[in-house]
């Protein structure tokens, strides 16, 4: 007699659930990260060359396995009114150890 083959889906569903979320949480996929936005916003400013007028930061993930990574845009709006901007540039943060993953300038 195999008990997981008399189990209810249900309780399979449960059992599969609950490895996911555990896997994920001790392989960093859901924990918490060691750079605040707060903090990336500071290390990320240091690598722009104008004053923004506008700034987002945004916590996601990148690659296999999964890399916490905090996107900071900033950014100046057109002047002529129209949808575009004067100045932009987006720079990537490791979430863990604080390091320049990229830059991405769009003047």
């Amino acid at each position: 007699m195999n008990p997981i083959r008399n189990s209810s889906i249900a309780a399979k569903m449960f059992i599969v659930l609950a490895v996911i979320i555990t896997t994920g949480y001790f392989g960093g996929c859901l924990g918490k990260t060691t750079v605040d936005g707060d903090e990336a916003i500071r290390i990320a400013r240091e690598q722009i060359d104008f004053v923004p007028e506008q700034t987002n930061a945004e916590l996601g993930r990148q690659g296999f396995p999964p890399t916490a990574v905090w996107g900071i845009t900033f950014w100046i709006e057109a002047k002529d009114g129209g949808d575009g901007f004067e100045r932009r540039t987006a720079v990537e943060v490791h979430a863990e150890t604080g390091a320049i993953l990229r830059i991405h300038n769009d003047p």
